[in-house]
């Protein structure tokens, strides 16, 4: 970027494009030099935009990632935060890894704000690594809405978030307003089915580029009894936002839709399973741990879990042996406690 630059790109909302050349702004000024290019990513970049939508924001550095600038970054992300009348969404990469990675929303839903297009020399990510994402993708929304002790796994099959609330817990993340003031909202819920969705896409060998993507492509290549429910889901989101409606029947309606939503999760957690498992033995050893830790993350039934670990804790790679004698030993204690009689 140059020091002089104005927004390449624009929304149709003008408040949001203050918002954005506010930003650019501040980004010039905190990364001098450094930026090669600013990008908005989702709904708003694709016309998809609700009222309560976040502004996802990607910053581009140039080669790689100089020393103390992704620490430097995180203090700036959640200091614009705070100050943004939109929900702010900001995430960075350097150009290095995009170019040995690919990527696919960057290259197909997003609009350039400032700087240099680079989106055609970004290679599209390969369908095993895009899978591999999308399928560890769904559990971070999964995790974050069931409270639990510290350091205890989440039990397969799952329960509601809260059997007994009036949205079974799938309303336990509040939106903000343009004045920052939170309201009951489920957008915890639209965001579980469309990573849902392009995890069974994602299966069936196809890359999606957004939330509706997702929905859209689970009709034409999936096509199974959770296709509705994903499209019900995404249905919600244009009627009402990411707000709880007021309206008695319309709560009625979206109550059976988190009712729902449960069966879809378990049935993921056990395509995970068998991924997870299958990932013990394949890829770079960052996947194999990733997929030996989330096996401690999650407690499965049965000794096929244990059997698989257990032989890594004689792997050659040291950081593979502690993810597979952490889980163990995370299966073993909370495996004992669920059986005692005190549980």
């Amino acid at each position: 970027m140059e020091e002089e630059f104005s927004l390449v790109g624009m929304t149709e909302d003008m408040g949001i494009n203050s918002v954005l050349f506010g930003f650019i702004g501040l980004c010039q000024m905190a990364f001098p030099q450094r930026l090669r290019a600013c990008f908005l990513l989702g709904s708003h970049a694709t016309g998809d935009g609700v009222a309560d939508s976040d502004l996802d924001l990607l910053l581009v550095f140039k080669d790689r990632f100089q020393e103390g600038e992704g620490e430097r970054h995180e203090h700036f992300r959640r200091s614009v935060g705070m100050m943004a009348r939109f929900p702010l969404d900001v995430s960075a990469m350097d150009e290095a890894r995009l170019m040995a990675e690919g990527t696919v929303n960057l290259k197909r839903a997003s609009l350039l704000l400032a700087g240099e297009d680079i989106r055609e020399r970004i290679p599209l990510m390969p369908l095993e690594q895009w899978l591999r994402f999308c399928m560890h993708r769904p559990y971070m929304f999964m995790e974050r809405a069931r409270a639990r002790a510290e350091g205890e796994p989440l039990r397969y099959p799952l329960a509601h978030p809260d059997p007994r609330g009036e949205l079974y817990g799938y309303d336990h993340s509040a939106v903000l307003d343009a004045q920052g003031m939170p309201h009951r909202g489920f957008k915890e819920l639209v965001t579980l089915a469309s990573r849902l969705a392009a995890a069974e896409v994602a299966l069936a060998g196809k890359h999606v580029f957004s939330k509706r993507d997702a929905i859209e492509a689970h009709r034409l290549h999936v096509n199974n009894e959770r296709t509705l429910l994903f499209e019900q889901i995404h249905e919600c989101r244009k009627r009402w936002g990411y707000r709880v409606p007021d309206a008695p029947e319309d709560q009625a309606n979206l109550r059976s839709l988190c009712a729902r939503i449960l069966d879809a999760e378990n049935h993921f957690l056990g395509l995970y399973k068998d991924y997870l498992l299958a990932e013990l033995q394949r890829g770079e050893v960052r996947d194999r741990v990733l997929a030996a830790r989330r096996l401690g993350e999650i407690l499965y039934p049965g000794s096929e879990v244990p059997a698989a670990l257990t032989p890594l804790q004689e792997a050659p790679e040291p950081e593979l042996r502690e993810a597979a004698r952490e889980s163990l030993r995370l299966i073993e204690r909370y495996s004992a406690h669920q059986n005692s009689p005190a549980a």
